[in-house]
């Protein structure tokens, strides 16, 4: 019986210790979950600019089209730097590319925006490399 207890307080300190760990969910935008999508713009509407985030670098997943048929692919590695605004642009080929720009507001922060130009819908994720 005293076998039997020690172990049931053993089990109860263990998950009272990691219960007190920090949640290791996903943050919006950073895979599994993602961002959009966003629907071609066809007068050219600036970019959908997304939460500030802590520098660092990232791959770059991405899909588009209709949710039905999203094909999830990696595109390329991002270095993203402190107060840097960074836009990926989906251009009417169906191509993508990248542009940064300094931003001193950003407070140490980065940003990641999209501008659809494309011929349908884009979806994107950010997973840490």
């Amino acid at each position: 019986m005293k076998s039997a207890n020690r172990v049931l307080w053993a089990i109860l300190f263990a998950s009272l210790f990691l219960a007190s760990l920090p949640c290791a969910g996903a943050k919006p935008g950073i895979c599994p979950n993602y961002y959009g999508p966003y629907e071609p713009n066809p007068i050219g509407q600036p970019e959908y600019c997304e939460n500030m985030m802590d520098p660092g670098t990232y791959w770059v997943k991405w899909a588009h089209g209709p949710q039905s048929g999203w094909d999830w692919q990696y595109w390329d590695q991002v270095d993203m730097k402190a107060n840097t605004k960074y836009v990926m642009k989906y251009d009417s080929r169906g191509e993508l590319s990248i542009d940064e720009s300094y931003d001193s507001s950003l407070a140490g922060y980065t940003v990641f925006c999209c501008r659809n130009e494309g011929p349908d819908e884009i979806v994107f994720c950010l997973e840490s490399a």
